[in-house]
């Protein structure tokens, strides 16, 4: 086991703070990062600087964990535009041209210090004064969130009075092994915050993360540590799980549409309860159901809608096409969610969103790998991809409306195998919703897009398969696989 480590870290000015690394140096500088945000509860993205003795000891970006050791002092150089913590949950504040004013710090602090970090005050002249001029009006920040549910779950700051006795507590806590019972005041501003984080990723979020969540906070902070528990943070995953759910209740009021839509009120008739089809992510989606764009509504957006029937008929017009169609995106979406309409309707409604040029390309395994992974998990992949010849176009058009989900390839009568399809389609319902995408790894990469943009559940026959597209080839909610999925994954890394 590697001998524990100590590091003095430099947040700017005469801020600086006792790193303790107790399982050694990591062996990346993204993993470095990691540990520095955990132990001091940072939420802005910065780059890492470390003394180099070929230069006369001044500051050189650290490109490897190779050139530190024991002792040494880095320093922390925070990004122009800043992720910071925002009173308002999922959003992500724009960038500023202005200079944050530091924080109040302490100049020294431990392994979990709980005060702000400083930044460098080098960029501050001494003669700097703020007036009405410099006053900064900041964009409306949009309800969306930017990202899925992070690799390392980053506990935020809290309001000033919480880090303060936090930041005391923790003090004790390594001196004497103190745990003090938190009050009543200081632990619902420490719910009220996590919960705020935690929407920003995602607003049901499952045990396992709210697990996460609860064990990332005891470790930042060991004073919230709880006796005779098993893992020291039962208790505030309980808390937290109470306090997620009391936190949708106050969006719902506020007609936030991604829990308002699950309001009993917003259910259909017959499924008047609360656990009754509720509408959340289920395939890792970041924006599952955003509000509508700031100044728009639902009337001004089908106005946009109806254009674009006349916008998509147009010649090289992709530019403004595509521009409406980001516009309208959000009013798109809760249609999809809300109204679940068929195909059919879909496609008449949306004819730009079934061209390939509204589809991104992603890069998937050749065709005849797709069909060997469908073997390999012992799923059929004639259910996923349907074989004709361009001689037998009544057989395939019968046949085609009669599928519920997959790929058509048209074959060219004595064709051999390194030919090219005549032409490969995606089936949704029965619908040919796109043709003419010249493969059948293309094809399935537009198919499981189509599954995220129309809120479609995976075919049960093909699961597997899916869920290796979307867990390990996209790595989207990849950390729970199923046993046969995760035998792959490690077959792949050997």
């Amino acid at each position: 086991m590697s001998s524990p480590i100590h590091l003095r870290v430099v947040f700017g000015g005469d801020d600086a703070r006792k790193l303790t690394l107790m399982s050694g140096i990591p062996t990346s500088v993204d993993q470095l990062v990691l540990e520095i945000k955990t132990a001091f509860g940072l939420t802005q993205q910065f780059r890492l600087q470390y003394k180099d003795a070929d230069f006369g000891n001044e500051y050189v970006n650290l490109m490897s964990t190779s050139e530190i050791k024991d002792r040494d002092t880095l320093k922390v150089v925070f990004f122009a535009c800043e992720e910071t913590s925002s009173s308002i949950p999922g959003t992500v504040p724009p960038c500023s041209t202005s200079t944050p004013m530091p924080s109040p710090t302490t100049s020294h602090s431990s392994v979990n210090p709980l005060s702000s970090p400083s930044l460098d005050r080098d960029s501050f002249s001494s003669d700097h004064s703020f007036g009405s001029a410099d006053t900064i009006i900041l964009d409306p920040v949009p309800e969306s969130r930017t990202s899925s549910w992070p690799q390392v779950f980053i506990v935020p700051n809290f309001s000033y009075f919480a880090e303060i006795q936090l930041q005391r507590a923790n003090a004790e806590f390594i001196a004497n092994g103190t745990l003090p019972t938190p009050q009543p005041k200081l632990r619902m501003d420490i719910l009220e915050g996590m919960a705020e984080q935690i929407f920003r990723y995602t607003a049901y979020p499952s045990d396992s993360q709210i697990e996460e969540a609860a064990e990332v906070l005891v470790h930042a902070h060991p004073c919230l540590r709880e006796r005779g528990t098993r893992v020291c943070h039962e208790g505030w995953k309980q808390y937290l799980k109470t306090k997620v759910a009391n936190f949708r209740t106050k969006l719902c009021k506020i007609g936030h549409p991604e829990v308002a839509v699950n309001s009993l009120k917003n259910k259909r008739k017959g499924q008047e309860k609360a656990a009754a089809n509720i509408k959340k992510p289920r395939k890792a989606e970041v924006n599952f159901l955003p509000s509508l764009p700031s100044g728009e509504t639902r009337e001004s957006l089908e106005n946009e809608r109806v254009a674009l029937l006349t916008e998509v008929k147009k010649r090289n017009n992709a530019a403004v096409v595509k521009k409406k169609m980001q516009k309208t995106f959000s009013y798109r979406r809760q249609e999809v969610v809300q109204d679940s309409p068929l195909i059919s309707e879909f496609v008449n409604r949306w004819p730009a969103l079934f061209t390939v040029s509204e589809s991104e390309d992603i890069e998937v395994k050749r065709d005849c790998v797709l069909r060997s992974l469908c073997v390999y998990l012992n799923e059929d992949s004639n259910t996923l991809i349907k074989e004709y010849l361009n001689v037998n176009s009544e057989e395939a058009e019968r046949e085609i409306a009669q599928t519920t989900m997959g790929l058509y390839v048209i074959q060219k009568d004595g064709a051999d195998d390194k030919e090219k399809p005549e032409d490969v389609g995606v089936v949704i319902e029965g619908v040919e919703v796109l043709c003419k995408l010249g493969s059948i790894s293309f094809g399935c990469a537009m198919l499981f897009e189509l599954i995220y943009i129309l809120n479609l559940s995976y075919p049960q026959e093909l699961k597997f398969t899916f869920e290796f597209f979307q867990k390990v080839l996209m790595n989207l909610d990849g950390n729970k696989l199923s046993p046969k999925v995760q035998t792959l994954k490690i077959k792949m890394l050997q």
